[in-house]
Order: structure tokens, then C-alpha cells, then sequence
């Protein structure tokens, strides 16, 4: 099947440039993932969030 912009008929899909950008975009976006997930559990301990902290400071 013939791709429908024929700028893509020239550029090559296969190969190790898109392997290659896919890790870079992976990597980037693993960290930003890690540092949101670590934000929320931070958030959720020091601030309070969802009354996890109250409860800890009853059971002191």
C-alpha cells in the first residue's frame, strides 16, 4: 500500500535513526514519568495529601 504523502515515499522507516529516537523520547520521558510519580508520593507524605499524615501523627 502506497503511503498518501509523497514525502514519505522517500524517507526511509526502517533502520536505526527511528530505534535510535525512540530510546532518546523513552529515556526523556521515563525521567518526567519518575519525577511526577515521585512529586505525587512526596506531595502525599509531607503535605498531607488524602489524610496520610494525620494519620500518622495520632498513632505517635
Amino acid at each position: 500500500m502506497d503511503p498518501l504523502d509523497p514525502a514519505l515515499q522517500s524517507t526511509a522507516v526502517t533502520g536505526v535513526k527511528p530505534l535510535l529516537t525512540l530510546a532518546i523520547f523513552a529515556g526523556v520521558g521515563s525521567f518526567f514519568l519518575g519525577a511526577f510519580f515521585t512529586a505525587i508520593r512526596r506531595g502525599m507524605k509531607e503535605e498531607g495529601w488524602f489524610k496520610l499524615n494525620h494519620q500518622e501523627e495520632e498513632q505517635d
